[in-house]
């Protein structure tokens, strides 16, 4: 019994020695998914996809603004960490690079910087717009106009700069005066229809064993007394992961913090709450999708049938704006819900927002002609998608308007502006006013 007594603790101190050992600067493949601020080049395609005996005729696509600066309350939260590195002392079991990193660690940004469209981020659009042009030269074979090419976008300022350096590196132009949608929009503004529930997953996940972990090891890993709030951890989580979007080799301060297994718990946390906000946890996510689809499902038509029509389409938007349409077409849908219950069971799920809606994510669809047929792929974030009812990533165009055109032209896809969730919730009461205006002005 002695024995054990001696060789329990010698284990205990030499698995901390372990861990400290463990130095996140000298980690040459850091963990690279953060849910919705994931880098881009992280996820999208690793080689172009094209159809060498088709033809294109149209191309469509979604895209959502490139990578940002967090927003100005974001950036409030951040800055607070100042006091967390201030209180660093010899008692944390970090590394001394790690060490060091957090106590030189510096944050330039401001609240005028929140929300802005970063270098990072006018590349991640120039390059989009650049590999496009290389692709679908057939598409992109005549100087920008707004009779071939239709474009719409979000009146935030990233979107606009967004599709900005989009068009001026597909075209080589410099369109000043980007088309923005109006209030009666519904394939973009559609925070208007959002039902907004309380996420009890979400809550549920945030009381459970996964997320206490994640509190007890980072509280531990910096020398604490004491438990950290669950908000301080998710502050030092954005600054890792903004900091890690806008440079794609650097190795962030507060990411030193954080093991592998708290990235894909923390990442999991995102994923739950896009799945019950976005995604198929809510019924009503599909039905916002229906505007934006029947706008593909009748460009498409009109080209198939040789009519009048731009040749290339593009939309800049927003985070939900691009989870609405892939929930819409279907695509990521897992057998089983994601639950606060199933974290492991669903580690390998296809709803996995760092690669469905990282910065600068898109929805891509070409209409081709190939030996006289009709034919469309649908990409996400430049990667071919399958079309699990047919099995295809090139699929007959008879064969995608049968599925969808049911769909898009069913009662259930229709709306009303006098019906829509924000005027039914603003005129209950005045309580909810704060609520209804984020939801007529609030983006992702």
């Amino acid at each position: 019994m002695k024995l054990i007594v001696i060789i329990v603790p010698l284990m205990i101190i030499n698995c901390i020695k372990c861990e400290s050992d463990k130095c996140f600067h000298q980690d040459d493949h850091p963990f690279p998914f953060f849910a919705s601020k994931t880098a881009y080049s992280y996820v999208s395609a690793k080689q172009n996809y094209t159809q060498p005996n088709c033809k294109p005729l149209q191309l469509w696509l979604l895209s959502r603004h490139g990578t940002r600066h967090p927003r100005s309350a974001t950036i409030d939260e951040i800055s607070n960490l100042n006091e967390y590195k201030n209180n660093l002392t010899n008692n944390s079991s970090l590394c001394k690079e790690d060490f060091e990193a957090i106590k030189t660690w510096i944050f330039n940004l401001t609240e005028k910087d929140g929300d802005k469209l970063n270098n990072q981020g006018v590349n991640d659009l120039s390059s989009l717009g650049s590999r496009l042009q290389s692709l679908y030269q057939d598409i992109f074979d005549q100087p920008y106009n707004p009779i071939t090419y239709s474009v719409l976008s979000s009146n935030k300022e990233r979107s606009r700069d967004s599709a900005f350096y989009f068009l001026k590196s597909a075209f080589n132009v410099n369109v000043t005066d980007i088309p923005l949608i109006n209030s009666d929009d519904i394939k973009l503004n559609i925070s208007k229809f959002e039902i907004i529930n309380d996420n009890e997953e979400l809550k549920k996940f945030r009381r459970s064993v996964h997320i206490q972990n994640v509190i007890v090891r980072v509280s531990n890993i910096l020398g604490f007394n004491r438990n950290l709030a669950l908000n301080t951890i998710k502050s030092m989580y954005d600054s890792c992961r903004f900091e890690r979007s806008v440079d794609l080799n650097s190795h962030p301060a507060w990411c030193a913090v954080f093991s592998q297994e708290d990235l894909e718990v923390l990442e999991y946390d995102e994923d739950l709450k896009y799945y019950y906000t976005n995604g198929y946890g809510n019924s009503n996510n599909e039905r916002l999708g229906c505007p934006i689809v029947k706008d593909l499902m009748n460009n498409f038509r009109n080209k198939s049938q040789a009519k009048p029509g731009p040749k290339g389409v593009f939309y800049f938007g927003h985070s939900s704006n691009v989870f609405s349409a892939i929930v819409r077409l279907g695509f990521a849908r897992d057998t089983t819900h994601l639950l606060s219950s199933n974290f492991n069971d669903m580690r390998d799920r296809k709803w996995k927002s760092s690669y469905l809606n990282p910065f600068a994510s898109n929805l891509m669809a070409v209409l081709y002609e190939c030996h006289g047929e009709k034919k469309v792929t649908f990409f996400v974030n430049e990667v071919p998608m399958i079309v699990e009812k047919y099995g295809c990533t090139l699929c007959p165009w008879t064969s995608i308007e049968n599925m969808f055109d049911p769909i898009v032209s069913s009662p259930s896809c229709t709306f009303d502006e006098n019906n829509s969730s924000a005027s039914r919730a603003c005129t209950t009461t005045n309580i909810l006013f704060l609520a209804c205006l984020i939801q007529f002005f609030y983006y992702s």
